[in-house]
């Protein structure tokens, strides 16, 4: 008996966990749509003009960009700064913060690539801090990536606490 009810106790655990990360997980919105698309995962990559939104947040990559720096902001010798112009709007009823560190992971030729202050220097607006409801946020997440670089890769999330995330594709 004790046995049939930690089996029925761990079941239904796991069952509320699946669904709690079940519950933001992007959908695409095809650009030039007004209204989120329903709210179903989709295993799917995003570019440019792509809405990918979740619960609380949309996501759309506007622009991408290479700079060779400015003024005292300038990439390493073989390098090149990429910045990934995002508007990020707050569809929920309540204040949400973003955060380029917390809730962007960068891959560049699929090896891990970090945020890079220097490059989001050069590029201006940064994609931090609180937004409140109905409101949009446009910045940049910046990179410092090899000059031959091929492919761009952005997993981005809604929150940092989420196992959800929205891949953001770009070929050079």
């Amino acid at each position: 008996m004790k046995k049939a009810l930690a089996l029925i106790l761990a079941l239904a655990m796991s069952l509320s966990l699946i669904a709690c990360s079940a519950g933001d997980a992007p959908t695409k919105e095809p650009a030039g749509e007004e209204k989120p698309a329903a709210q179903t995962p989709q295993k799917e990559t995003f570019g440019l003009n792509e809405a990918a939104v979740f619960k609380d947040l949309k996501f759309t990559a506007t622009a991408l960009e290479e700079s060779k720096g400015a003024d005292f902001f300038e990439p390493e010798s073989g390098n090149v700064f990429v910045g990934v112009q995002f508007t990020i709007e707050n569809i929920s009823g309540e204040e949400q913060s973003v955060s380029s560190l917390l809730l962007f992971d960068g891959y560049v030729d699929d090896i891990k690539c970090s945020y890079s202050l220097s490059a989001g220097m050069a590029f201006g607006d940064s994609l931090d801090g609180s937004l409140a409801p109905g409101k949009k946020l446009v910045g940049y997440y910046a990179l410092e990536v090899p000059e031959g670089w091929q492919k761009l890769e952005l997993d981005v999330q809604s929150n940092w606490l989420s196992s959800n995330s929205a891949r953001f594709l770009f070929e050079k």
